[in-house]
């Protein structure tokens, strides 16, 4: 092998950054699932970093060549950093990953305890670098898919809302109830809110059964949440939060697509998603690893 030089992406190679990602994704056996598939995915995810992708991000050059990259984002709110890749075209995979990862931990902020790896299960690369370097498997999640000629519309009842301030703790309580430890905070998704951000509640009076927490990205739109009181399941709010949601999403005339995750084992919320004519495109398999001291 000729030698490597890794570099900082810095503002001037991220189109290259771009480029080199979305060819590469294209393959499950490359694939990273931070980052989606096609150029808009990944901008889209590169552009919602904490972390500046162009400090964040280090590139391996071989004879001028770009053979790999490896990145970094992390929220010091939640200690939490998303190693974004590695995504490597060369015979010394593990080799450059490893120096590409010694690269990118001085960027890891200080405090931050947990490091999260994410990848297609056909990634058999990132799935052994995982294991070299002692990142526990967190299980597989199923990524899914509805093209908006698939779309299977369902009606929507009167009492799915916008969000309200006046119901935040008790959405607060159900989203740390039903999802721990996740990535975003109940404030933080609030934070959020916007023309391309959007927070579904379904309600009863004073008291919250669900919401959806939504987003549009370019061409496409992403179920980040979906969450249902256990006292409320079985009565519809799933469906009538999910439609809310997608109907909202697909009025925006650039969305071709909708996309969303769920644990390859919970076959209640596949049969869900399927009815509205989602498709599963691939599995994949995350892995958390939490430093001591």
């Amino acid at each position: 092998m000729d030698k490597v030089n890794i570099i900082p992406c810095g503002p001037d190679r991220m189109d290259e950054l771009v480029a080199f990602i979305a060819r590469m994704n294209d393959d499950p056996a490359q694939h990273v699932a931070y980052f989606g598939v096609g150029e808009a995915d990944v901008r889209s995810t590169l552009a919602e970093a904490v972390i500046p992708p162009a400090d964040g991000f280090y590139l391996a050059y071989e004879n001028e060549k770009l053979v790999g990259i490896f990145g970094v984002d992390a929220d010091p709110e939640i200690g939490r950093a998303w190693l974004l890749g590695p995504i490597i075209e060369h015979d010394a995979w593990q080799q450059i990953a490893d120096e590409l990862f010694n690269t990118i931990l001085p960027v890891i902020p200080a405090g931050i305890r947990e490091h999260e790896l994410f990848c297609d299960a056909k990634n058999v690369n990132v799935r052994q670098f995982a294991e070299r370097h002692q990142f526990p498997s967190r299980g597989e999640t199923a990524i899914f898919s509805l093209e908006r000629d698939a779309y299977n519309r369902h009606p929507i009842p009167a009492h799915i809302q916008n969000f309200q301030e006046s119901y935040f703790n008790s959405f607060e309580r159900l989203h740390n109830e039903l999802f721990p430890n996740t990535y975003y905070t109940a404030r933080q998704m609030v934070e959020k809110l916007d023309d391309h951000h959007r927070l579904f509640l379904a309600t009863d009076g004073d008291k919250l059964l669900g919401y959806h927490f939504c987003k549009t990205e370019s061409e496409s739109g992403y179920v980040d949440f979906i969450g249902v009181d256990s006292s409320a399941r079985g009565r519809g709010v799933g469906v009538s939060l999910l439609a809310s949601g997608l109907d909202w999403m697909f009025a925006a005339p650039t969305t071709t697509r909708i996309n969303l995750t769920v644990n390859a084992e919970n076959d209640s919320a596949q049969s869900l998603y399927k009815k509205f004519g989602f498709v599963c495109e691939r599995v994949t398999i995350g892995f958390r690893k939490t430093l001591q001291g």
